[in-house]
Order: structure tokens, then C-alpha cells, then sequence
């Protein structure tokens, strides 16, 4: 991530942030307007291309932080004056109410599920088998491990027989 030595965030990251973030003023940020930020950062400075989300939310969060520092900053008088809200449950309620559908909407949405629904069960449906294509190299590999398989189950194979032959002859002593 874009840090000076002094811990600080890079003031040229935090400036671009900060505008974007006006540009997009109360909306929620997802992942599509993360990566805007980032291409925004990486066209600016020529790096942090491949910047993770977890640092752009964090760059994110700089920005905001410098922003309300820089309204506190601002003379009270020039702040313009807000309407006292009733509650911050109400606020929040009116935020994420979901939008009203229009009846004849609703019904035409609905008819039309109806429609695609499937009438018949489904069905199964055989595959042919794929054929399978083996590559040169692919095969010769397996050649040359079958091939040390079967030098190392000849070893195994004489070391088998010299030991039987010792134990034979053990045997008869």
C-alpha cells in the first residue's frame, strides 16, 4: 500500500479517493465502484494497479476521515445550517425502504413467471462420453515411469531370490 514513512497515507491517494467519494456523494461503495477507485489511484500514480480491496477500503476510509477533518476546519458560519432529524432509526428506515412497484407492474412481473415456468418435469439427458486425446509428451512420461517400475520390481525380484537362496541355505546347515 501507499504509505510515507512517517505512517501516513499518501496524500495524493487520499485526494483522489476524496474525490471520487464527492462524486458518488450517500450511495453505498460495492465492488464495482471499488475498482473505479482503484483504476482512479492507478492512473493517477502509475501504481497499486492490482491493489487489493481490503486497501482501497482502507484508502476509503483515509479519505473520509480527511474530509470530515477538513469540514471541521471550515468556519462555522459557512457550514450551512441542517434540519434537525427526528431519529436516526427513522433516517435509517427511509434510507433502505424498498421502492413501491405499481400494481399492474407487480401483476405483469408475475404473469410472467407463470408463463416460464417449466410445465413438464425435467428430464435427463445423456451425454455422449467425451473422447479423450492424450498428448505425446503426456504418454511418454507414463512410458518412462512404467519402465522404472518394473527395473526397480526386477531388483526387488533378484534381492527376493538371492535372500531365498541364503535362507535355504541356512536352512540346510
Amino acid at each position: 500500500m501507499a504509505r510515507k514513512a512517517g505512517g501516513k497515507m499518501d496524500e495524493k491517494i487520499v485526494r483522489i479517493v476524496s474525490a471520487r467519494l464527492k462524486r458518488y456523494g450517500d450511495a453505498p461503495i460495492n465492488a464495482e465502484k471499488l475498482a473505479e477507485i482503484r483504476s482512479d489511484v492507478y492512473k493517477a500514480t502509475k501504481s497499486n494497479k492490482f491493489a487489493s480491496f481490503a486497501n482501497v477500503k482502507k484508502w476509503v476510509k483515509a479519505a473520509r476521515s480527511h474530509m470530515r477533518k477538513q469540514e471541521k476546519a471550515k468556519p462555522e458560519a459557512a457550514k450551512p445550517k441542517k434540519a434537525p432529524k427526528a431519529s436516526k432509526k427513522a433516517a435509517h428506515k427511509e434510507e433502505y425502504a424498498a421502492p413501491e412497484v405499481p400494481r399492474k407492474i407487480e401483476d405483469s412481473v408475475n404473469f410472467i413467471k407463470d408463463e416460464t415456468a417449466p410445465a413438464a418435469p425435467a428430464q435427463e439427458v445423456v451425454l455422449p462420453k467425451p473422447t479423450i486425446v492424450f498428448d505425446k509428451v503426456y504418454l511418454q512420461s507414463i512410458k518412462f515411469e512404467i519402465a522404472g517400475i518394473r527395473q526397480t520390481m526386477e531388483r526387488v525380484s533378484r534381492q527376493l531370490d538371492k535372500l531365498e537362496k541364503e535362507l535355504s541355505s541356512h536352512g540346510e546347515e
